[in-house]
């Protein structure tokens, strides 16, 4: 009789074991496809909404100018006071232009760059009243930088009595990149207008530097 209860204990022991072994490999599996599963959703989320906002590392300021007649200029070529503005990567960044180089230069018809794209809310201000698009002939210059998608057209009118205009707006950068910004309104010299300080680095074309 005792012999009977000690094989039985036995054999007992021994179908616990795979049913052991089932149960662990059943969790490990379970844990593995579930890392799997969340993986997949956080790179797939991330392709198709871009950066992360938890990426989003600063708000930072940048100041540029569009001045003309200035010591060492061409005569009459309008110019970005700088052809270099270098910018933080993973940030808000406003960004505030004064334009002393007011009056319109109409935009050929049906030109996009009469309107604001690649801003936060694709939205910009000039002297505090926020704007989302200028009438054609209601713009004196624009900062595009294609590799952004980003457009802001510079309007050529000023408050009462000033000398200049000031357009603020915010853009959110990505990854470190080196692009090119341009205007695209014809403010330059020739019968077309692109010509002269459109395509002379230093005046109406430069580079932007995300690091």
């Amino acid at each position: 009789m005792l012999q009977t209860q000690t094989t039985s204990t036995t054999r007992h022991s021994y179908a616990s074991q795979p049913s052991l072994m089932f149960f662990s490999l059943t969790v490990f599996f379970g844990i593995f496809l579930s890392t799997v599963f969340i993986t997949g959703i956080y790179f797939s989320l991330e392709h198709i909404l871009g950066s992360s906002p938890l990426q989003i590392t600063r708000h930072a300021q940048a100041h540029m100018d569009i001045i003309i007649n200035q010591p060492g200029m061409h005569k009459d070529w309008p110019a970005y006071s700088t052809d270099n503005l270098t910018l933080p990567q993973y940030s808000y960044v406003t960004i505030t232009i004064r334009n002393y180089d007011l009056g319109d230069t109409p935009l050929p018809a049906n030109s996009p760059y009469n309107k604001v794209q690649g801003t936060v809310g694709d939205s910009a201000s000039v002297d505090g009243t926020v704007y989302k698009a200028l009438a054609e002939d209601k713009v004196a210059h624009t900062f595009t930088v294609s590799g952004l998608n980003l457009n802001v057209p510079i309007p050529g009118d000023g408050l009462k009595g000033a000398s200049y205009n000031t357009v603020t707006f915010t853009i959110k950068t990505g990854a470190a990149g080196t692009y090119t910004f341009q205007c695209y309104d014809p403010c330059g010299t020739g019968m077309s207008g692109w010509n002269g300080p459109m395509m002379t680095p230093g005046y109406m074309t430069g580079t932007i530097i995300i690091q």
